[in-house]
């Protein structure tokens, strides 16, 4: 019986120790909710395989604007990246070089800290066609409406500039940036960039007006309570591997590359056969450029060619370009009766909508299909409340009468005319 008593004193003081050690938020229920090594004893601290003053202390020197605090949870996410996940760290150090100096000079334009380079990996694992379950995609992951709507990126069924790397690391230090401007506190601005602002928002009210993320952190969605730590505990990683055993080998090197601006079709089969090089290095060169060729209404799309064969591009540019506009897909141009055609061109029309009593913003704009980032824009709606009876403007696009001739009929008035051209023949040799 003393022995047991005698045993739960000392758990309870190892307990309290280890809390002034670390200083951490530590709520009971996190150890089974995240993704964690820590070896929980019953009724006892975890153990952890590296020194925790180790981590605290490098963890100090490498802060710079952005707070790296050292706790438990932030810990067990080091000793993730360090163990469990250490061949995601080994490919995040393998790839850095591709993509680093482009983040730099965004981060440098914008006034942000460079420490936000680190992001991405937790991200998309520097994966430029990453997509998610929900469907953010891209290295920065962005929502298709945010895309479109926020940063007027092109996102079709030809062409989805969130893969884009440079338009998308643009976007995302914007949305960085006015995020850090909307809360004053960079914490809060990565949480609102994983689960979005209006979330956060709820999560300080919950949490009784806490304006920190650790204080809001019990209040938050559980992917959005790790997010924060893993950008943490990776940052660590990428400054401190070598002490943990882990280093690139095989290094993943960018093809060299030059870019052109496009305007209108352009086959890209016919482009990469004419210039020299393959259709699946073109693909690799501009992961926004989803299908073999651009459609016609594109306008100034980036389009990169490799090094090795821009020279030998610009010399034959016309008779490339040329080439490469002939439009493969579409009926000979002798078949068709150019009369019967109309091109399909959709008109966005303007509708209204009178909100009703109790109608939030994001409810009025589930209700029209839009963002309600697309829905204040339109509207220039600069707060969060609407008002019963307010006029909300916003477009559809109309339902155009589209009149084509399909190749069936092509094909049948090019038998009739064959079969008069053959009885006149006839006729002609009897008349001789």
């Amino acid at each position: 019986m003393w022995y047991r008593v005698i045993l739960f004193f000392c758990l309870i003081i190892s307990s309290i120790s280890f809390g002034q050690v670390t200083g951490a938020y530590q709520p009971a229920y996190d150890l089974v909710q995240i993704d964690s090594l820590a070896k929980v004893e019953q009724g006892g601290p975890p153990v952890f395989s590296i020194d925790p003053g180790l981590i605290q202390e490098r963890l100090k020197k490498l802060e710079n604007e952005i707070p790296l605090n050292y706790n438990i949870i932030t810990h067990q996410f080091v000793e993730i990246f360090a163990f469990r996940k250490a061949s995601f760290t080994q490919r995040m150090l393998e790839r850095k070089d591709i993509y680093f100096p482009l983040y730099e000079k965004y981060l440098k334009k914008y006034g942000l800290p460079d420490e936000l380079k680190y992001l991405s990996l937790i991200e998309s694992g520097l994966e430029n066609k990453a997509i998610s379950n929900k469907g953010a995609g891209g290295l920065w992951q962005f929502m298709p409406y945010t895309a479109r709507g926020d940063f007027g990126m092109r996102v079709d069924q030809y062409i989805d500039e969130r893969f884009d790397a440079e338009r998308a690391t643009d976007a995302a230090c914007q949305y960085l940036k006015r995020l850090h401007k909307t809360f004053g506190d960079w914490h809060l601005a990565l949480a609102a960039y994983n689960t979005g602002p209006s979330n956060v928002k709820r999560a300080m009210r919950r949490c009784g007006g806490a304006n920190d993320f650790w204080g809001i952190y019990a209040c938050l969605p559980a992917q959005t309570r790790a997010y924060v730590p893993q950008f943490i505990a990776i940052t660590y990683m990428m400054n401190f591997h070598w002490d943990h055993s882990i280093q690139p080998e095989n290094w993943v090197i960018d093809i060299p590359k030059d870019s052109i601006l496009v305007s209108g079709y352009l086959n890209l089969n016919t482009l990469t056969r004419l210039t020299g090089f393959s259709l699946d290095t073109l693909k690799r060169l501009n992961p926004h450029i989803i299908s073999h060729f651009l459609p016609k209404n594109s306008n100034k799309v980036k389009v990169h060619i490799p090094t090795s064969r821009f020279a030998y591009f610009k010399q034959n540019r016309s008779l490339i370009l040329d080439s490469s506009r002939v439009d493969l897909t579409a009926p000979d141009s002798a078949e068709i009766d150019t009369n019967e055609i109309e091109e399909p061109n959709p008109i966005a029309q303007r509708h209204t909508y009178r909100v009703k009593s109790g109608e939030t913003l994001s409810r009025v704009a589930r209700k029209l299909g839009l963002s309600v980032s697309e829905l204040k824009r339109i509207n220039r709606i600069k707060g969060s409340k609407l008002k019963k009876g307010q006029t909300l403007v916003y477009f559809k696009l109309a339902k155009v009468s589209k009149k084509y001739s399909n190749r069936s009929t092509f094909k049948k008035r090019k038998k009739t005319s064959r079969k008069k051209k053959k009885t006149t023949s006839k006729k002609r040799r009897k008349r001789r």
